[in-house]
């Protein structure tokens, strides 16, 4: 229920439209119901007359017809119309809701993504919100208020024609109370059920494309095939299911309903006949039946928007689970950058629970400083860059940058002047200027070109038809891994940061492109606080600093003549590479 009020909430954001559209139903229900009234003063005309052997004046019948069509075409006009202002309503709402949902879901602390699919998120934002606005505000809102004042209007008319026919058939009412009480216990589960299994039909989808690489490499295909076609099962029973229950409790019972309630009502006027004549006007007797006959269509329909208002009841709350998440807590002091020194005190952080992965983490970083991170994976060096964009907190400990507290002021500000390229680049669907600038109007196509040039890119761009306008699809996949790379490089430089973090940067980078990317970032360095996370450590050997982590602890830290004097776990891992090599 709940989520039902949350749902027409909404329609505050389209009230005027909503309630011109209301309005013209209206009109148009009651048009349509007041036209068999219409015929019954035609019928009982030409009947009398006829019975009185009395001439039919033709202008009266050619007067009662046009007036007869022009209130159906009337009804027609309006309902065209209040469809076209509720299809409006439900394009409007549902964009809203979907606009609340995105920009929600960017507010959402990075851990929030740590252990949901990426799939299952994107199925609620557009999958959900679809639902939300064909099954809900263009479909159950409509043509619940056209069912409902129809039979309103025909219940109306029915005690208007004739109080006991019309008392008689309020008390099917509490019938129709039960029928939708046991459909809405029936259906509620079932739709759940479907909602997930299209969500995770859209996660393993999304998971096996991100893959499929290396889903072909290790012959896995028939596998997934296995997995998907059992999640797809799941969503055909639960079709099946809805089906099944749409079939007994929409269709035959309601068939049953008024096939006995127009029986009576043809039994009732049979005993209205007084010495051979019936008791009744012909006209009356058409309006009755008319109005018994019209009542349990609406009815009916009613109750299968139920399985509408169940789908998109589901599909809401799905999606005020993601909005209603609470967002990320943040400051609104604004930070600013100066030389850029960075300074881990005391820290304690931990992912989950007491589970530390970085256990009192102390070092300090001067200005223009290289900073070389090493150490086995899960030792917590990528941990202490995730620090520093604040993409987490620490639970404990302080991080300065200029001797100021970074958890004092907002994410944002903390990153506008830092840099990061990962060890997986990710280029968005674009173009390669697109990719470099972010679409930062700052940054000008001579920015853009003076990176790419820095990174050593230049000889890659000349080679492409349309050079930085080239067109990038999903992912740059039509790119190699090493330019993937140099793009992500300059889409850094471009920025100008004051703190750059190369996260294992190079590790997908051939000798070659690594040698030009060393060469820059000699000149690059300069001025620029640079963190540099590395499993090859001849990327580091000239690095001001670096910290070896191990099991969340610093082991070992200076530059790479004092570790390699210390002939510890540094220079046993750096003759170990250098042996391999």
């Amino acid at each position: 229920m709940e989520t039902l009020k949350r749902l027409l909430s909404y329609l505050k954001y389209a009230k005027w439209k909503f309630a011109l559209g209301v309005l013209f139903l209206i009109f148009s229900v009651g048009l349509s119901v007041y036209a068999p009234l219409m015929a019954k003063d035609l019928i009982d005309y030409a009947a009398n007359q006829v019975t009185n052997k009395q001439v039919i004046e033709q202008a009266r019948v050619v007067n009662f017809f046009v007036r007869y069509v022009l209130i159906l075409v009337s009804s027609a006009v309006l309902s065209y119309t209040a469809d076209i202002l509720m299809a409006f309503v439900a394009n409007q709402l549902s964009k809203k809701v979907r606009d609340q949902a995105h920009q929600h879901m960017q507010t959402l602390p990075v851990s929030y993504f740590d252990d949901k699919p990426a799939g299952k998120i994107a199925a609620r934002i557009v999958n959900d919100t679809e639902v939300l606005r064909q099954s809900f505000y263009q479909n159950f809102c409509n043509r619940m208020l056209i069912n409902l004042m129809t039979v309103i209007g025909i219940y109306v008319a029915l005690l208007y024609v004739s109080l006991k026919i019309g008392l008689f058939f309020l008390l099917f009412i509490p019938i129709f109370i039960v029928w939708q009480i046991i459909y809405m216990r029936k259906i509620t589960p079932v739709n759940t059920k479907w909602r997930e299994s299209v969500s995770e039909l859209n996660s393993k989808t999304a998971e096996i494309i991100q893959g499929v690489t290396i889903v072909q490499a290790y012959g896995q295909e028939e596998m997934l095939s296995k997995e998907f076609e059992e999640t797809n099962e799941d969503w055909y029973q639960s079709r099946i299911q809805s089906q099944k229950i749409d079939s007994r409790l929409s269709w035959s019972l309601a068939d049953l309903l008024k096939n006995i309630g127009i029986l009576l009502v043809v039994t009732y006027l049979g005993t209205q006949y007084l010495e051979g004549v019936l008791g009744i006007s012909v006209g009356k007797l058409y309006v009755l039946i008319n109005y018994v006959s019209r009542l349990f269509d609406p009815i009916t329909q009613i109750v299968r928007l139920m399985t509408m208002l169940q789908q998109s009841l589901v599909s809401g709350s799905r999606v005020f689970a993601l909005i209603d998440h609470p967002s990320e807590k943040d400051q609104t002091n604004v930070f600013e950058m100066g030389e850029g020194r960075v300074s881990f005190k005391d820290v304690n952080f931990a992912y989950q629970g007491d589970q530390k992965v970085l256990k009192n983490i102390n070092f300090e970083v001067e200005p223009g400083q290289t900073i070389g991170l090493v150490g086995h994976t899960g030792s917590g060096k990528s941990s202490i860059i995730n620090l520093i964009f604040r993409f987490y907190d620490p639970q404990e400990g302080q991080i300065l940058i200029d001797g100021q507290d970074i958890q004092h002021y907002s994410r944002e500000s903390v990153r506008a002047d830092m840099g990061i390229v990962l060890q997986e680049p990710y280029l968005f669907s674009g173009t390669i200027a697109s990719n470099v600038s972010m679409n930062d109007p700052k940054i000008s196509k001579e920015k853009i070109l003076q990176s790419i040039e820095q990174v050593g890119a230049k000889d890659m761009i000349a080679k492409l038809e349309k050079g930085i306008d080239e067109e990038v699809v999903e992912k740059g996949q039509s790119l190699s891994s090493g330019e993937r790379q140099l793009i992500s490089f300059a889409r850094t430089l471009a920025s100008d940061p004051k703190i750059l973090i190369l996260d294992e940067a190079t590790s997908h980078i051939d000798t070659e492109t690594e040698n030009v990317i060393q060469e820059a970032m000699k000149v690059l360095q300069k001025g620029r606080t640079t963190f540099i996370i590395a499993h090859r450590l001849s990327t580091i050997q000239h690095a001001d600093q670096i910290i070896l982590m191990d099991n969340g602890e610093i082991k070992e830290q200076g530059n790479h003549d004092q570790l390699m004097a210390l002939n510890g776990q540094y220079a046993e891992m750096y003759r170990m590479q250098a042996k391999v090599s």
